[in-house]
């Protein structure tokens, strides 16, 4: 995870998201969960928000395609817990829907909105994820909860895609630029670890995919 840049809320939103789901809330203040499912007025901006962000994953900071992946937004904050919060732009955060159910209603993930560069350090070549060795305690213990809550090293498709995106770059199938604008959390280690023209070494050859 890099930390995502908090974006303005697209101009149709509080039209189609808000003022639907605070309407709801009024008859209903403390919805169920299938209650809120039947009132999914965010998926309404399903578009605008991968547009928005880019199409990149707020927890795996990697790029998904829209036509692969279900496009899912995560309430940060569980709308079950705080429903006002159900319809709120600042809530969100984009991901696939694989990585949604993963977090579920889990509280006390580090939040990428608030997270700093190089709390997640990536391991190369393994391709897991580990907390920086300098972080103090608290955060050190919140970003170990937040690779094990989100699956970011016990999911082997989630790991292998990450290898796979770096072997594909060492082959010269994919440029640095397209690393660093598709999947931007890659990069940005291979940039701290100033492994951009090194990471070569890190492999005994240039493996296949």
């Amino acid at each position: 995870m890099i930390p995502v840049i908090k974006q303005k809320e697209p101009e149709n939103f509080d039209r189609d998201v808000r003022t639907k789901g605070l309407d709801f809330l009024k008859r209903n203040p403390s919805p169920s969960s299938r209650e809120f499912g039947r009132h999914n007025y965010w998926k309404n901006i399903n578009s605008e928000i991968y547009q928005i962000y880019k199409g990149i994953c707020a927890y795996t900071g990697e790029w998904f395609s829209s036509s692969q992946s279900n496009i899912s937004i995560d309430h940060f904050i569980p709308k079950t817990k705080i429903p006002r919060l159900a319809y709120e732009w600042d809530n969100y955060r984009l991901t696939t829907q694989k990585m949604n159910n993963n977090k579920g209603d889990t509280v006390g993930l580090i939040d990428p909105f608030e997270i700093e560069f190089g709390w997640f350090v990536l391991d190369f070549p393994s391709c897991l994820i580990r907390p920086n060795d300098e972080l103090p305690v608290t955060e050190h213990e919140k970003v170990l909860f937040t690779i094990k809550i989100l699956k970011l090293n016990s999911d082997d498709e989630i790991v292998q895609n990450r290898c796979n995106i770096i072997i594909y770059y060492i082959n010269g199938d994919i440029s640095f630029r397209y690393l660093k604008d598709k999947y931007p959390y890659i990069a940005y280690e291979l940039e701290r670890q100033d492994l951009v023209d090194a990471i070569q070494s890190y492999f005994m050859s240039k493996p296949t995919v």
